[in-house]
C-alpha cells in the first residue's frame, strides 16, 4: 500500500496553499485528502469573496492574521494578474452607526499603519463626505480601506492546485477522513467507502469545519469545541444595485461576534448581496433547510467537552443574539431592516433571491469564550490548524509559508530532503522573513 510522507487533511485555500509550499520546498510524496469532487467546495468558496486589508484586526490580538492578511494581498494581486484571475478593487466602506463607535473607527486607521497598510490605502471619512459619496448610505462616519478586492476565491484555489500538481502534489478528491490513528510510524487515516485507510508518516490537518472532529479523533484539542452558524444572504436586484458602489460593513456592536452584524457586499461579478445572518445548524455543511430552535443544538451540546457550551450558553448577549439570528433566517423582513440601518433606501422587494450561504465554525474554549485566532496544536505524528476563519481565505498564501516554518522549526519534517524551488511569482524568503515578525 502507497504511504505519503505528508497527507493533508482538507482541500480548501489553506490546506492546498499549505501542499504547494510543502512541495516547493522539499521533495517528498504529498498528498492532500479532499471528500468533495473538488477543492475549495466549501468555506473557501461561500464566503464574501473579498480580499481584506487588516485595518480591523488588531496588531497584538490578531498578529498572525493580521500579518498573514497584509502580506497576502500582494500575493493574490500578482497571482491573479499573472493568472488571469477575477480581480475587482471595490473598496469597503466600515461604518460607525452610532456617535460612540467614531472612536472605533480612529483606532481602526491606527491598526492599518500598524498592521502595515500605507496611509494612502486607508481613511477617515466624515459623514459630509461620505453623504458626497455614497449618498444613500447614512452613518456618523466611515473608515475607507481602499484596496479591499472582489475575488473568486475558489477559482484562486484551482489554480493554487494546478501549481501544486505541476511539483508532484496527488489531490485525493472524494476522499473523507472519517477517524485518524497514530501508529509507530505515523497515521493511518480512514476514508469511508470501504477502502483502505491512507497512510502516511505526517499529518497536516487543514479541515475547516471538521477542524475539531480530526483533532480530537487524535487525542488532541480536547480542551475546545465548536459550534456551526450558517452565514445567509440575499441577493440585491440590478435597479438597487445603484444604492452604493463599494462594500458596506458597519462596526460590530460585539466585537466577540463581529459576523454578526450584516454587510452590503460587492461580488467580483457585480453582483450585490446584503448578509450575513449567523443562524446555528448541526454541521459544516448545513447550507439549506429551515431551523427548528433546539434541533441544531441538541446533538453539538452533548459533543464534548460540554462545559465550554454550558458557560457560552449562560451568557444572555449571546442567547439573545442566537435569537434574533434565527428569526433573520425565517423572516427577509428582519435582515432588511438591520441592512437599513445604513442603508435606509434598500425595500423588501429589492432582496429578489437567496445569495451563497456559507458556514462559519468559531472555536469555542474552555472559559465559554468565542476564540478570534487561529490555533495550532500538535498532536502524535501530526500539526492541527483550528479556527481558521475570516480574514482566513485572505491570509492562506502567507499563513501556509508561516505553518511549513513552524513544522520545519519544530523538526516535524525531518523526514523530507529540502530542495527548494524558485517560483516566477512568490519568494519564499520575502514572506518568510515577514511572518517572521508574527514571533
Amino acid at each position: 500500500m502507497d504511504e505519503w510522507d505528508v497527507a493533508i487533511v482538507g482541500g480548501g485555500i489553506l490546506g492546498t496553499n499549505v501542499a504547494y509550499w510543502l512541495a516547493s520546498r522539499y521533495d517528498g510524496r504529498f498528498a492532500v485528502l479532499e471528500k468533495e469532487p473538488s477543492v475549495a467546495e466549501h468555506a473557501s468558496r461561500r464566503n464574501t469573496g473579498v480580499v481584506h486589508r487588516p485595518f480591523y484586526l488588531h496588531p497584538e490580538n490578531a498578529k498572525v492574521f493580521a500579518r498573514a492578511a497584509g502580506v497576502s494581498y500582494h500575493l493574490w494581486k500578482a497571482y491573479a494578474a499573472k493568472k488571469g484571475l477575477p480581480w475587482a478593487p471595490v473598496g469597503t466602506y466600515e461604518v460607525a452607526l452610532e456617535d460612540d463607535q467614531v472612536d472605533t473607527l480612529h483606532k481602526y486607521v491606527g491598526y492599518a499603519a500598524e498592521n502595515g497598510m500605507e496611509p494612502s490605502e486607508i481613511e477617515f471619512v466624515d459623514p459630509s463626505e461620505m453623504r458626497r459619496r455614497e449618498p444613500n448610505v447614512r452613518c456618523e462616519g466611515a473608515v475607507f480601506s481602499k484596496t479591499d478586492t472582489a475575488v473568486d476565491y475558489q477559482a484562486f484555489t484551482q489554480a493554487v492546485k494546478a501549481d501544486a500538481e505541476a511539483l508532484g502534489v496527488r489531490f485525493l478528491t472524494g476522499v473523507d477522513a472519517t477517524g485518524v490513528t497514530a501508529t509507530d510510524s505515523g497515521v493511518a487515516i480512514a476514508v469511508g467507502g470501504g477502502r483502505e485507510p491512507v497512510r502516511a508518516r505526517y499529518l497536516i490537518g487543514c479541515a475547516g469545519g471538521s477542524a475539531i472532529d480530526l483533532a480530537h479523533a487524535m487525542g488532541v484539542a480536547q480542551e475546545y469545541t465548536d459550534l456551526h452558524f450558517r452565514g445567509e444572504y440575499w441577493t440585491i436586484d440590478r435597479e438597487a444595485a445603484r444604492l452604493a458602489t463599494h462594500n458596506v460593513y458597519s462596526v460590530p456592536r460585539h466585537t466577540d461576534l463581529p459576523f454578526l452584524d450584516p454587510h452590503w457586499v460587492v461580488r467580483a461579478t457585480g453582483r450585490r448581496e446584503i448578509g450575513p445572518n449567523a443562524v446555528p445548524v448541526s454541521g459544516p455543511a448545513s447550507y439549506h433547510g429551515l431551523v427548528r430552535p433546539l434541533e441544531p443544538w441538541v446533538a453539538k451540546f452533548f459533543e464534548p467537552p460540554v462545559y465550554n457550551k454550558l458557560r457560552l450558553m449562560m451568557d444572555k448577549d449571546f442567547l439573545s443574539l442566537a435569537v434574533q439570528e434565527m428569526w433573520s433566517s425565517l423572516s427577509k423582513a428582519a435582515m432588511l431592516q438591520r441592512v437599513q440601518r445604513f442603508l435606509p433606501a434598500l425595500r423588501l422587494q429589492h432582496l429578489v433571491s437567496p445569495g451563497t450561504a456559507g458556514i462559519r465554525t468559531p472555536v469555542v474554549n474552555a472559559h465559554g469564550r468565542i476564540v478570534k485566532e487561529a490555533i495550532e496544536v500538535p498532536g502524535p505524528h501530526s500539526y492541527h490548524i483550528l479556527n481558521y476563519n475570516s480574514p482566513g481565505a485572505t491570509g492562506s498564501p502567507a499563513f501556509a509559508v508561516y505553518l511549513v516554518d513552524r513544522l520545519a522549526a519544530r523538526g516535524d519534517l525531518d523526514h523530507l530532503r529540502e530542495n527548494p524551488r524558485p517560483s516566477e511569482l512568490w519568494s519564499w524568503d520575502t514572506i518568510a522573513t515577514a511572518m517572521e515578525l508574527t514571533a
